[in-house]
């Protein structure tokens, strides 16, 4: 039996990429980023990409598991240091501005606050770093493959994190054509990455257990 909902979004997405004829797909892929800066040994962390398939637009928000495990880092620091957070005057970001960072297509990550010093303010941003330096040298995070697919009103929106090097067009197109074939039943990310986990050996390995979480961020920017 088949699902009203899917249908319509099914039907409304082919509708949706009909009427968008201004997007330039390029031998088959949307690209939208510049990337005649990054170096070939460039580390990557997240991109986005659309293809077509059967009528409808597939938009893919990848992450590389380095950015999803740098994520748990600074999740973790704030979690430590929120005691310091919480008796800051005013509240950390009573009045703050948010400064966010693109992460995919349609998901935006807060990366800073423009604000006003306050009392209690340095010393939680300093708690901050220093369990960030910390736990980048000595956590025990792990990451795993992982994908979710969900049908929206104007595309096959597709969440990835699969360990894939993005530092150009050729990039994209692997990453467009290894979801391709995911959603063709051709393969998995299992069969693909078989045994694949993210962890503190790989962290070491990419050089970033020493890197000053400032630096990561401008990395991951």
């Amino acid at each position: 039996m088949k699902n009203p909902r899917f249908e319509l979004h099914r039907r409304l997405a082919r509708q949706y990429h009909r009427n968008s004829r201004g997007d330039h797909f390029d031998h088959g892929i949307l690209v939208r980023h510049d990337y005649s800066e990054i170096k070939p040994d460039d580390l990557s962390w997240w991109d986005d990409v659309q293809f077509i398939l059967g009528g409808r637009r597939v938009a893919i928000a990848w992450q590389h598991p380095r950015h999803v495990y740098q994520g748990m880092i600074e999740e973790a620091a704030m979690s430590a240091a929120s005691h310091l957070r919480n008796s800051i005057d005013g509240g950390l970001f009573g009045d703050a501005g948010k400064n966010y960072r693109k992460v995919g297509r349609s998901r935006k990550k807060i990366v800073s606050y423009t604000t006003r010093s306050r009392p209690g303010e340095s010393e939680w941003f300093d708690a901050v770093r220093a369990e960030e330096a910390r736990l980048s040298k000595e956590a025990e995070f792990s990451v795993a493959l992982s994908i979710k697919v969900e049908s929206l009103p104007w595309c096959r929106f597709v969440e990835i994190v699969a360990p894939i090097e993005i530092r150009c067009v050729e990039g994209l197109r692997i990453l467009a054509d290894l979801v391709r074939r995911i959603l063709n039943g051709q393969t998995t990310l299992e069969s693909e990455f078989p045994g694949y986990l993210y962890g503190k050996q790989q962290w070491i390995a990419d050089g970033l257990a020493d890197q000053p979480s400032y630096v990561i961020s401008h990395l991951i920017a």
